[in-house]
């Protein structure tokens, strides 16, 4: 005598075990699908999904600009984030600004994303080069608070262009002295193009009597240390 509610609940029992299976055998976590960072080595193979990519800055500012990360708008741990790369500030012998695009594959570009995309943007900024350059000691992994002479900034970009399957380009961050940044992908062969003349520098707008237009604490606070190798 048949019993269509026992092979119901059979085959609902089966496809429930299928599922976990899959998810066991899944070589991701879930941070790690979710981090923009490329991780370390399903995002790299996976060519059809990934692009895999540098992001570089342009300073316009008269401050260095050290640590830089990109984030998905909702998270606030760098468990999360792609690792971009700073700018020192331009010499006032210069001839062009200090920056460009990215020599590390930090940012793990998944074609599925759909375009206007924004991303959050953190910065670790000089404020005083004397205390900054005094400063001894400093733990970023044990104190809670930023080192001396330096800020944490938050920032929001909305990239336009995604990048292109099988050709070359990188992702590059505009810093501005009002505090606020830009950045889009740019797909030159020669040095990507700058937002501001070099001659106008003094002529910007300026954010002044605070370090930020949005400061943040501290993100390494409380994180792992990494172990050195000498």
């Amino acid at each position: 005598m048949n019993n269509p509610p026992a092979i119901q609940r059979i085959a609902a029992i089966l496809l429930v075990a299928s599922m976990l299976l899959l998810a066991a055998c899944d070589p991701m976590s879930k941070i790690e699908k979710e981090s923009l960072g490329p991780g370390e080595s399903a995002k790299w193979s996976d060519t059809d999904n990934f692009d895999i990519i540098g992001v570089g800055s342009y300073n316009y500012t008269d401050y260095d600009i050290y640590d830089v990360y990109l984030l998905p708008p909702d998270k606030n741990n760098l468990d999360y984030a792609a690792d971009g790369i700073g700018a020192r500030a331009t010499r006032r012998d210069a001839t062009r600004w200090s920056g460009g695009r990215g020599g590390n594959a930090g940012l793990a570009w998944n074609f599925r994303w759909t375009t206007p995309k924004k991303f959050k943007v953190w910065w670790w900024r000089v404020v005083d080069a004397n205390v900054f350059h005094a400063s001894h000691g400093y733990d970023r992994y044990t104190d809670k608070n930023t080192e001396p002479g330096t800020a944490w900034c938050e920032g929001e970009i909305t990239v336009t262009h995604p990048p292109i399957k099988d050709k070359w380009g990188g992702l590059i961050l505009h810093f501005f002295p009002d505090g606020h940044v830009e950045g889009d992908m740019d797909f030159s062969t020669e040095q990507p193009p700058q937002k501001v003349e070099l001659s106008k520098r003094d002529e910007q707008p300026r954010l002044m009597g605070q370090a930020c237009l949005k400061e943040i604490p501290n993100p390494f606070y409380g994180r792992k240390k990494p172990i050195r190798i000498n």
